[in-house]
Formats: structure tokens, C-alpha cells, sequence
């Protein structure tokens, strides 16, 4: 996987993750899990707020997280039905 050669490299790597089941059997080095609709890893188009905070969120946790194979799930729920 490339994450584990970048990591090889000596740059550290987090993964934005809606399939936990699947990322926990690939075994990535980092990853956040979000419970959000496939495709809207940050949200809603226009939700700055929130985009902002998982991207802080993600450089947090890459410099936090020191176990390989470590996922957080974040808090944040989708609001509504469906993607839009």
C-alpha cells in the first residue's frame, strides 16, 4: 500500500475512512473514521465549519497517534437523509 511506503520514507500518513470493516483488513497506518455518506469524507458542500475541523482534526491525530493500525472514529453524524 502506498501509505506504507510513504511512511517507509519517514512522512507520516492519516486516512479519511467510511468503511471501517474494510480499513481495519487493509490495515492502513492511521485513519480517522467518519459516519458519513460515501463520497462526503468532509461533509456537506458548504459546510466550512466542519470541513475545517476534520482537517484539523486529521493533522492532530497524525502527529497523536503512535500505534500502527490506529483508527478514531470522530464524533461528527450526518445531518438529514441521503448526500445532499
Amino acid at each position: 500500500m502506498i501509505q506504507y511506503a510513504i511512511e517507509k520514507a519517514g512522512i507520516p500518513t492519516i486516512s479519511i475512512t467510511h468503511l471501517a470493516d474494510l480499513t481495519e483488513k487493509v490495515r492502513v497506518p492511521r485513519s480517522l473514521h467518519l459516519r458519513f455518506p460515501l463520497g462526503r469524507s468532509f461533509g456537506r458542500a458548504g459546510e466550512h465549519h466542519l470541513q475545517t475541523q476534520i482537517l484539523q482534526d486529521a493533522i492532530h491525530f497524525l502527529s497523536e497517534i503512535n500505534d500502527p493500525e490506529t483508527m478514531v472514529k470522530l464524533p461528527y453524524k450526518w445531518k438529514g437523509k441521503g448526500n445532499q
